[in-house]
């Protein structure tokens, strides 16, 4: 005769459910709608960062010049032609486009780098930077200027 072999013991579960597994999904959902817009955030404050490293290279450039030439009216030309109108950075995507206003008989120059229309970094504020180390930054028609972390 042949026996059967019936057991009351329940049988291990292997893998997942459905259920759990639209659970893990919807708590990554979640997650990742929170953490995305910061990151995108920390990329656009990245961006302004760079942008503000230029603008010091740029007025380093300017007085190096100046020592050199002896006066500011000898580099005006050179200065405005070499970096205005240019963007920046110089490598991927041009974000910012950069002016150089000098005035050579008093010195006063200034560097302004403005957003390019429809990039990452439109409408994250305009920068600029004057030959007594004062930032602006205007965002909304709120200009913000000093000597600390305005462009922050």
């Amino acid at each position: 005769m042949l026996a059967l072999k019936t057991s009351m013991q329940p049988t291990k579960q292997v893998g997942f459910t459905l259920i759990e597994m639209m659970i893990v999904v919807a708590v990554i959902a979640v997650l990742a709608s929170i953490a995305y817009p910061s990151y995108q955030r920390y990329v656009i404050k990245t961006k302004r960062a760079d942008m503000m490293s230029e603008m010091h290279n740029i007025a380093s450039e300017i007085e190096a010049r100046k020592l050199a030439q002896g006066s500011y009216s000898a580099i005006s030309a050179a200065v405005t032609s070499e970096f205005d109108e240019k963007g920046y950075p110089t490598q991927g995507e041009a974000l910012y486009e950069v002016s150089v206003t000098p005035d050579p008989l008093t010195a006063k120059w200034q560097i302004t780098a403005e957003t390019i229309d429809n990039t990452q970094v439109d409408g994250d504020g305009d920068l600029s930077l004057n030959y007594q180390g004062i930032k602006c930054r205007m965002i909304s028609s709120v200009n913000t200027c000093g000597s600390g972390d305005e462009w922050n």
